[in-house]
């Protein structure tokens, strides 16, 4: 049975006439072969061979095998070491006694005096169900790291079936089920919630006359500065072409008034650069909160869409409010001190 690499076996053996007889045995056969005086001694060769076949005799000084067998299987249910199997020696043929060693956690049992072929054969038997017990281990590892990789390969989709892909912000589908969330959210705890949306004013034109590269670099950049001025807990999606939305938890009306005004000025003040040209950049934003008049998400959406176009035509690069009394009004710092 030994193979180029033997098998290693732990021998615990006290009388040292039988350990010596019992090491040049298995040694002949094949074996690589650690013979100890104890248990204890055992117990140290076991953690440092790791993967091992034991031969103990039960009775031994400090640590007996019945002992030494619990200590090996509890090590082992700690995943402290690999597989063992555990045959125990005894010149007890009690079957109380072979029932107590079984119960221990041993695999076999050989009565002395012992016969050589006897032993080898179960050695061999052990040898199988060792080498079965290894390849089962090398499976589950195989098998945590497919797995591993098949989490990993699920968030990926899951990432890239909620991103857009040119802004890496939530795509129109991933942030309405957000809102749909965060709005069910409010219901039940009675909280405020706001709802921004902006668009590129002149979106085509920049198109037009400076190219579609052109105007995917200022999607993309007007992204990053609109992730860079919102608070943490805001979220964020593309909902057209040039068209973003941002839900708001927890927000005033005049908290989110300020929110969009801060994004509109920093949108405004920065530098939109495409190869050596200079991009004119503003953005048109409306504003409004959740209230009882609202069905649901798709309500309050149609609300503010309508306050962005009131944005628009009325010169644009500006932010619309929606009172909670119906009233629509021009975001400025005195409007919303005399709101």
């Amino acid at each position: 049975m030994p193979s180029a690499e033997p098998t290693r076996i732990v021998i615990a053996e006290d009388e040292e006439a039988t350990r010596m007889l019992l090491e040049r045995q298995l040694a002949k056969a094949g074996y690589e072969v650690v013979a100890c005086e104890n248990g204890k001694q055992a117990l140290e060769a076991i953690r440092r061979e790791n993967a091992c076949i034991v031969v103990a005799d039960w009775m031994m000084p400090e640590m007996d095998g019945l002992e030494l067998c619990k200590t090996v299987r509890m090590l082992g249910q700690m995943k402290a070491i690999s597989y063992v199997y555990f045959i125990l020696l005894t010149a007890q043929s009690d079957s109380r006694q072979i029932v107590a060693g079984l119960e221990a956690g041993s695999d076999d049992y050989l009565t002395k005096p012992y016969r050589v072929k006897e032993l080898l054969a179960r050695l061999r038997a052990g040898e199988r169900i060792f080498s079965l017990q290894k390849e089962l281990m090398q499976r589950q590892v195989e098998l945590h790291r497919v797995n591993g990789e098949f989490a990993k390969l699920n968030l990926k989709l899951e990432e890239l079936a909620n991103t857009d892909m040119l802004t890496s912000l939530a795509n129109r589908r991933c942030f309405f089920e957000r809102f749909d969330e965060t709005w069910e959210l409010a219901g039940r705890k009675g909280q405020s919630l706001a709802c921004i949306m902006f668009d590129i004013d002149k979106f085509k034109l920049i198109n037009d006359t400076y190219g579609h590269a052109a105007g995917d670099a200022v999607l993309k950049k007007v992204s990053a500065v609109t992730r860079a001025s919102l608070r943490r807990y805001d979220i964020v999606g593309r909902i057209g072409g040039e068209e973003f939305c941002i839900i708001c938890p927890q927000t005033s009306i005049d908290d989110a008034a300020l929110v969009a005004e801060r994004l509109r000025a920093d949108i405004a003040q920065t530098e939109f650069r495409y190869e050596q040209e200079i991009i004119p950049v503003a953005v048109s934003i409306g504003v409004a909160g959740r209230n009882d008049e609202h069905a649901g998400p798709d309500a309050l959406a149609k609300v503010v869409d309508g306050l962005l176009y009131k944005a628009k035509e009325n010169g644009r690069n500006q932010v619309w409010v929606l009172r909670p009394n119906g009233e629509s009004f021009r975001f400025t710092e005195t409007a919303l001190v005399d709101n």
